[in-house]
């Protein structure tokens, strides 16, 4: 199964996409337990 050319560059955005996300979810959960704590 060949892949094209854009599969790479669509790959690497849900890659970055995803780490953005989880990074911004894991600050609200540390903001939210230094509050808590």
């Amino acid at each position: 199964m060949q892949y094209p050319e854009n599969a790479g560059y669509m790959i690497a955005a849900y890659v970055v996409a995803a780490v953005v996300i989880l990074a911004y979810a894991g600050s609200l959960l540390v903001r939210l337990r230094r509050y808590r704590g």
